[in-house]
């Protein structure tokens, strides 16, 4: 009852090869889908990291004009106080000359 394929001794070697050359074809199937699917993951990656550059460029401008705003702000400050210093010098000074006399 138990049937079973009976190859040729002289075909075996193309049986053998057959098989190999299957065996290999799907597994370079499998690699070139696999190759394939990574590209697409790996594009999609890529336009997504594009896409948050443009966006952290418009970002970085904006900061750097913040900076610019803020540090002229700061020198602004600085000759406002240092010309508040220089009156506050001069009212001690006649404050202190009128005290003497």
């Amino acid at each position: 009852m138990t049937e079973s394929i009976k190859v040729p001794t002289w075909a075996l070697p193309f049986v053998i090869s057959a098989l190999g050359a299957a065996i290999a074809y799907g597994s370079s199937t499998a690699m070139a889908q696999s190759t394939a699917d990574e590209v697409e993951r790996i594009e999609k990656i890529v336009i997504q990291t594009a896409e948050r550059s443009t966006e952290n460029g418009t970002s970085t401008k904006l900061n750097a004009q913040a900076i610019r705003n803020i540090s002229t702000s700061l020198s602004q400050q600085q000759e406002t106080a240092k010309a508040s210093d220089e009156k506050l010098a001069q009212l001690i000074n006649i404050m202190l000359e009128q005290r003497r006399d």
